[in-house]
């Protein structure tokens, strides 16, 4: 069930997420500004683009060196990354007591992968009533019903996180973080605002609604029509 932060969109999706205010989330933004801010087109990996930043202002990468690049005239935005790592650089070593590149990602990425083991993607629930053959008793945030997409025959087990509750009485709506087992074999195959169901057993207990995405490998690329079969 462990997955890794591979790409700029699901690590930006997670910070987006992230309502709390807190010198990671402050560091992570910049990282995400210097990503957005370097020219090689359509670049999505961090992995990449960390090797790119390393290629161009050599290692180890340190507020000084960072500073020492001047500008050529075709350099604007490498100039301009560099910036956001270099104040990086600069609040993680004041206020983490971290000042190696590495392993300040390090630090950023395995505190995102921790909610990322949490969600693959942010979906309205609606429990059916007791009378409507649903639950009898409240279900509580950690819960793992079966997910059923209507393209698909297979069913995976889905966490649920709730967002704002610990319990959900049948009948009641919720939003809710969804964690599922089986990511591989849903990849590139949903999109926001497809419905889905819940189910223990064969019993209908609930429906899901995905309103966000998190997980960029599950999400079906634009102008695919093609679900998997």
């Amino acid at each position: 069930m462990d997955d890794k932060i591979e790409t700029y969109n699901t690590l930006w999706s997670l910070v987006d997420l992230d309502a709390e205010n807190h010198k990671v989330k402050d560091i992570t933004t910049l990282f995400l500004n210097a990503m957005n801010d370097w020219p090689t087109m359509n670049q999505t990996l961090i992995s990449d683009f960390i090797g790119e930043l390393k290629n161009y202002f050599g290692e180890p990468l340190t507020i000084e060196k960072l500073d020492s690049n001047k500008f050529n005239g075709q350099n604007a935005w490498q100039l301009e990354a560099g910036s956001s790592i270099a104040d990086l650089i600069d609040i993680s070593t004041q206020f983490c007591n971290e000042s190696e590149f590495d392993k300040i990602i390090d630090n950023i990425l395995n505190y995102y992968n921790k909610e990322f083991n949490k969600v693959d993607f942010i979906a309205e629930i609606q429990y059916l009533t007791t009378e409507q053959g649903g639950r009898k008793t409240p279900a509580k945030s950690g819960f793992r019903p079966q997910v059923k997409f209507d393209f698909d025959e297979m069913q995976t087990s889905g966490q649920q996180t709730f967002i704002n509750k610990e319990l959900v009485n049948p009948g009641e709506n919720v939003i809710a973080k969804i964690k599922i087992f089986s990511p591989d074999h849903f990849a590139y195959t949903l999109t926001e605002g497809m419905e889905f169901e819940l189910r223990e057993g064969s019993t209908l207990i609930g429906k899901g609604k995905i309103e966000y995405i998190v997980n960029e490998k599950l999400e079906k690329p634009a102008g695919n029509n093609v679900y998997k079969k």
